[in-house]
This record gives structure tokens, sequence and C-alpha cells, in this order.
């Protein structure tokens, strides 16, 4: 069992530097694992039902894997591009956020509130209203379509990894790398989080 009241080791300067946690900071692997896995068979099938009431397409039939920044048509439509980096920022930021209010959480719960968060996430942005509200023009190239299924499911899988790498860093080491990927993809591609968030506000 859990224990519930289990406190997190007291701040230090020492280890505020550190770029990773001690093993006593880590969440458990044991405890709630059959309820996160339910609710994560239950999140990734009804992702795939509504993606498929959508009329998303399973996949890409160009022939590959990762759309590269030379090709925005293919964006969200292969199993890998550029945004899947955001992804996996994405995960490893919530992930350290939800320890931060819930450091009794076990592992498996962590890795649920990750999962069905990105599956939340996943569906609303496929709805039509969301892809509206993005404002992109009709002829830009990085103009979302939607994502195909297995886009889809690959940004999930990005989230929970992305989650899993950062758990025993320290919290500034994701913040850092959550900056980094931001100003890196805004640079290489010309969009990420900011960039969206500003188009979908009609600036």
């Amino acid at each position: 069992m859990t224990n519930e009241n289990r406190s997190v080791p007291p701040f230090s300067p020492e280890r505020s530097a550190s770029l990773t946690l001690d093993a006593s900071e880590l969440p458990q692997p044991r405890g709630r694992g059959r309820q996160a896995a339910l609710l994560i068979g239950l999140a990734l099938l009804g992702k795939l039902v509504l993606l498929a009431i959508l009329g998303r397409p399973a996949g890409c039939d160009c022939g590959q894997i990762w759309a590269m920044p030379g090709q925005a048509g293919l964006n969200s439509r292969t199993l890998l591009d550029p945004y899947s980096l955001l992804h996996l920022i994405f995960g490893a930021v919530l992930v350290k956020l939800v320890r931060w209010k819930r450091p009794d959480w076990p592992l498996w719960t962590l890795l649920a509130a990750v999962i069905v968060s990105s599956t939340v996430w996943e569906v609303a942005e496929n709805l039509p209203f969301t892809i509206a509200m993005f404002g992109y023009d009709p002829g830009d190239p990085l103009a979302y379509r939607g994502d195909s299924i297995a886009n889809s499911f690959s940004d999930t899988a990005a989230a929970a990894l992305g989650a899993v790498l950062a758990l025993p860093l320290a919290g500034w080491v994701v913040a850092a790398a959550a900056v980094a990927v931001e100003l890196g993809l805004s640079l290489w591609i010309g969009d990420g989080y900011l960039i969206t968030l500003w188009r979908a506000l009609g600036f």
C-alpha cells in the first residue's frame, strides 16, 4: 500500500543544483497498477473510436515514418514529425507538475494522468471547431487539417516517453529543456505552442 503521507525530502541548495533526483524522490512502481492500466486502455480505445468517427485516416500513404521540415504537408500524417518533440515536452512538464502537487502518487498513476491528458488533447485538437480555431490560412504549408490515427497514437506515446525521461530529472532541467524545444522549433519550422496560441487568439 502506498504511504499517502510520504513527505518529499527537504529543499537544499545542493539538491536544487543537481541534474537528477535521488532515489527517495522517485515515484514507487507499485500501487494502483490495475486501475491505471484500465484507465489507460479505456482512454486509448475511446480515442481510436472518436478519431474513426471523425474520419481520420489510419496513417500516411507516403511511405515515410518521419515528415521532414521541408515536407510540411505530411505533418500530423506520418508516424513522427517535428511536433513529436512538443508532445515529448508536454509529457515531461505535465508529469513534473502532477508529481509536485501529488508526491504520493505511484508511477502507474502518474503515467495514467499523462496518457489520459494527452488523449483528451488529441481528441480535442481533431475536432473541426478546434482546427478552425487555429486560424491557418488555406494556403499555409503548415496548415493543420487533423491527425492520422497513427500520428495521434504516436503523439501520446511521445508524451508518455517524455514523462518517463523527466521523472528522474530535476524540475529546472525539464523547464530548461521545454524552453529550448519551444525556441528551437519556433526557429526551425516557424511553429510551436506559443505561436499556435498566438494564432488561435487571433493575433
